[in-house]
């Protein structure tokens, strides 16, 4: 319950820079520079929470689907727990000499990121079929969160930017498909 409601006035700054300047709280967390931001896991799971509230609050009066359940909504959220040090470790094979620690504080911030996209994108998928204003909408959003995943790994690693668009693709291709086995392992059961 602390790490959920001990919310102080480092919040603000931390989703500023989280929106604003892609990895850049993950790097000066990583070097360091904790005090002025939220920590990691605490902001991962007050945003996660809110997440999921809004998703299932989103599902049950948007959403007909009979084969998706409350305890489908509860297995994805279990999943991403396995998920995010999983991406962790993914940057870690491509990124032999960061830390892990480090990559688990931006695996934090990527998903924490990932779930406001997904609070976005969610109404808007669902309302496309009433009009394709819907689906236009959309569209710089996901120029954003593709922006913003190359410019995360940008800062974070320091590396070129192709080096950087190289890694992070591999590392999102290899992700993604890691998550499509997750649920279907964790949905069929």
């Amino acid at each position: 319950m602390h790490e959920l409601l001990d919310i102080d006035g480092r919040l603000s700054r931390t989703l500023k820079t989280l929106f604003t300047k892609p990895g850049l709280a993950s790097y000066e967390y990583d070097q360091g520079m904790r005090a002025k931001y939220t920590p990691p896991l605490r902001l991962y799971l007050v945003v996660s929470v809110i997440f999921f509230l809004l998703f299932s609050t989103f599902q049950q009066f948007f959403i007909v689907a009979e084969d998706y359940s409350a305890s489908s909504l509860d297995l994805y959220s279990k999943a991403m727990f396995i998920l995010f040090p999983l991406f962790a470790f993914y940057v870690k094979a491509l990124y032999p000499s960061s830390y892990m620690v480090g990559n688990i504080v931006f695996s934090l911030h990527i998903h924490t990121m990932s779930y406001f996209v997904l609070i976005l994108m969610g109404p808007l998928e669902v309302l496309e079929q009433k009009h394709t204003a819907f689906l236009i909408l959309q569209a710089p959003i996901l120029v954003y969160a593709l922006w913003y995943f190359i410019k995360a790994f940008k800062t974070m690693y320091q590396a070129s930017w192709w080096v950087t668009i190289l890694k992070s693709g591999v590392i999102y291709l290899v992700y993604m498909a890691s998550m499509g086995v997750m649920f279907d392992v964790v949905l069929v059961k």
